[in-house]
């Protein structure tokens, strides 16, 4: 989970600074090409604009997959938590019931229970696990 975040960090850095980068060419195209025409410039400057606008929102990004990490850190701990928590108990009843025979009846409940418990946590542990896709509208068409 954590290698997925930090993926996820990285490509929005390396957007953030291929969105400088373009930001920086762009003034320097309209500044070398297009000195004397005023209305061109303004459209110019009015892309520019939305550059700085999809930059914020890249930035808007970043500080919710901050705050997504951490709260599936915390949900993890607590899913950690309580799974150890019901193992002990388990495990404090099977040694309680050791004393005590189970019908066939009970030891195949007791069978489909556990087995059901997996794969409903292993089902969860791959839900949060997996690394989430992030689409990001194109609002500047640089051609």
């Amino acid at each position: 989970m954590e290698t997925a975040v930090n993926k996820l960090e990285a490509m929005f850095q390396k957007a953030e600074s291929d969105l400088d980068y373009i930001q920086h060419r762009v003034e320097y195209e309209i500044r070398k090409s297009l000195p004397d025409d005023s209305a061109a410039e303004e459209n110019a400057f009015a892309i520019l604009e939305e550059l700085a606008a999809v930059k914020s929102h890249y930035k808007t990004l970043c500080m919710k997959l901050d705050k997504i990490y951490a709260e599936q850190s915390e949900s993890m701990a607590a899913i950690r938590a309580a799974t150890e928590n019901t193992t002990k108990m388990v495990q404090a009843l099977q040694q309680h019931a050791e004393h005590l025979p189970l019908s066939e009846e009970e030891q195949t409940a007791a069978q489909q229970l556990t087995c059901e418990t997996v794969k409903k946590t292993e089902s969860l542990m791959k839900e949060v696990i997996r690394p989430q896709s992030v689409s990001i509208p194109e609002t500047i068409n640089p051609e």
